[in-house]
């Protein structure tokens, strides 16, 4: 999986959830796998940054550092100017986090996403606990090093799911 195919599994992952779901979304963390793509619904997600990344800390020593996965989503509902929207954050390792969006069209469906861009490093401080564990996993025979940018690799080869 390239790293644009990442954005367009949270994409898919957003428009599914909007029309299984229902609206208010709940907050979910998106974790594809080589088998299946986990979707991990947070109800309960607090209110208070301190608090979301404590939740979102267990979740990532749980379900991405145990099971090995370099890659996660973000699925929430946002207001943006004033207007009842989707946002999607994803990243992978050693990719910065992106963010894109949808607004929510007069019969309730997503309108198209915007292009997406680079999450700036202070924005939503409770999702860095999963940009820090795709990015701790073991660098043994690892796959992203021959995509790998920074290491001569070809660009946009980053393979997601080994």
């Amino acid at each position: 999986m390239q790293f644009e195919e990442l954005r367009f599994v949270c994409q898919q992952a957003a428009i599914d959830l909007t029309r299984t779901r229902g609206r208010p979304l709940p907050p979910t963390v998106v974790l594809p796998g080589p088998e299946r793509t986990q979707l991990l619904t947070l109800p309960e997600l607090p209110e208070e940054d301190e608090a979301r990344h404590a939740v979102l800390a267990q979740l990532a020593a749980d379900h991405v550092s145990l099971g090995g996965v370099p890659c996660w989503g973000f699925v929430a509902e946002a207001e943006i100017d004033g207007e009842d929207a989707v946002v999607v954050v994803y990243g992978a390792r050693r990719h910065a986090p992106h963010l894109t969006g949808s607004r929510f069209d007069a019969s309730g469906e997503l309108e198209e996403f915007v292009a997406s861009e680079e999450l700036d490093p202070t924005a939503l401080p409770f999702l860095h606990p999963l940009q820090h564990a795709v990015d701790a996993l073991p660098a043994a025979g690892d796959v992203f090093a021959e995509a790998d940018p920074k290491r001569g690799g070809p660009p946009g080869g980053l393979p997601v799911i080994p």
